[in-house]
């Protein structure tokens, strides 16, 4: 069976998913919180997404291999799903088609909108919009003769490969005038730059096949600063900071690492999100705050770009009739409905929707914008054009 678990996604990846038809069988795509209403509705949550993926099946006309298909699929989630609540994951997507012997899972970091699709492709448009948000990280830690490279992305690493070279060491020899230590150093120098630009000779590589959107470089000081020398312009423009992290650390302490840095990253970039956000709502209104506002500007498809406090959820409720989502109990606005349903993960619903209308979503968790964020609700959103 064509079976992997995939850390470190790329855009090729998810184009490869996105393409994926194995005609004439179908794909049986999950997506699901492992520790949000899985956790506390157990198995429960898994089992209505199955029933209601098989009540669909039976109003569609399939052949019989298509239908035992669809249905060892189904049968593989929970598998899948028990597997995923003992790894760090907070969310799991999976793509099936047991008739192709094909299965890929990936696990996200953020909360999904639980759901099972049955189609002639995998579904992967919320895998998609969280790749948008996730940069991915090409880190190479290196010193005078050795290199690491690994990839960090959406809270993994992942070890690459790594990249030796032959550098004489350093021996102090006596000669006339110094002459021979002199000569013996520039011979190891020229080693050392040898080493040094095929160490960024495989970086340029790897860049171009897999899509890495930043670089993030370790190891002693005067060996980062000689690989940032040879680097390309292009690579120099990418590279996202530096780490203090010997060649050999274990995977472990890079990831840390990594992770304090892509924090005051992100902090930064939270900052201006909310200073972009609070501009837009006090100089010309494209620029919402708090639930009840950011969902009347969803219904009239004006959202943008939604920013949602990192872990913020709250219920809500739906109508069955027209799908009209609001914080309320109430009769709905829209269709008259009296009978509202309701959501346990509002939040996760609003994201889902918004990004079906192409918007780009922030999960905001830098200081202070976190805290201003909270303040306001929880969740805001920039807007194509301005609510009258």
């Amino acid at each position: 069976m064509n079976k992997e678990r995939t850390l470190v996604l790329t855009r090729g990846q998810v184009e490869a998913l996105r393409t994926y038809r194995p005609s004439p069988y179908l794909v049986t795509t999950l997506y699901l919180d492992v520790t949000g209403a899985f956790a506390a509705g157990g198995r429960g949550v898994l089992r209505r997404l199955v029933r209601e993926a098989r009540a669909g099946l039976a109003e569609r006309e399939l052949t019989r291999k298509q239908r035992q298909s669809v249905e060892q699929d189904l049968a593989a989630l929970e598998r899948i799903v028990r597997d995923a609540r003992v790894r760090a994951g907070r969310s799991v997507a999976a793509f099936l088609c047991s008739g192709a012997d094909y299965e890929q899972v990936v696990d996200l970091p953020h909360p999904v909108k639980d759901r099972v699709v049955v189609g002639e492709t995998p579904f992967v448009r919320p895998l998609a919009v969280m790749l948008d948000e996730y940069p991915r990280y090409l880190v190479v830690l290196v010193d005078r003769a050795q290199a690491r490279l690994l990839a960090v992305h959406m809270g993994w690493v992942r070890a690459l490969l790594d990249v030796s070279s032959d550098v004489p060491q350093r021996v102090k020899e006596a000669g006339y005038a110094g002459f021979d230590e002199r000569r013996i150093e520039r011979h190891i120098d020229d080693h050392v730059l040898r080493h040094y630009k095929k160490v960024a000779g495989t970086v340029r590589e790897l860049v171009g096949e897999r899509e890495y959107d930043m670089l993030i470089l370790g190891g002693p000081a005067e060996s980062v600063t000689g690989l940032k020398e040879v680097l390309n312009p292009a690579l120099q423009r990418v590279v996202a900071g530096e780490v203090e992290v010997e060649v050999a650390a274990p995977a472990d302490k890079v990831l840390e690492a990594c992770q304090s840095l892509v924090a005051r990253i992100n902090a930064k970039r939270d900052q201006q999100l909310m200073k972009k956000l609070e501009d837009a709502v006090e100089s010309d209104g494209t620029g919402v705050t708090g639930m009840a506002a950011t969902l009347g500007a969803l219904r009239r498809g004006a959202v943008s770009g939604l920013l949602v406090l990192e872990g913020h959820e709250e219920p809500g409720f739906e109508c069955p009739g027209c799908g009209f989502l609001s914080p309320a109990d109430s009769k709905c606005p829209a269709c008259g409905e009296t009978a509202m349903r309701k959501v346990p993960r509002l939040v996760t619903e609003v994201i889902d929707r918004a990004t079906e209308g192409g918007a780009e979503v922030w999960h905001i968790s830098g200081e202070p914008a976190a805290s201003r964020l909270r303040e306001l609700g929880g969740i805001a959103a920039l807007l194509r054009f301005r609510l009258v």
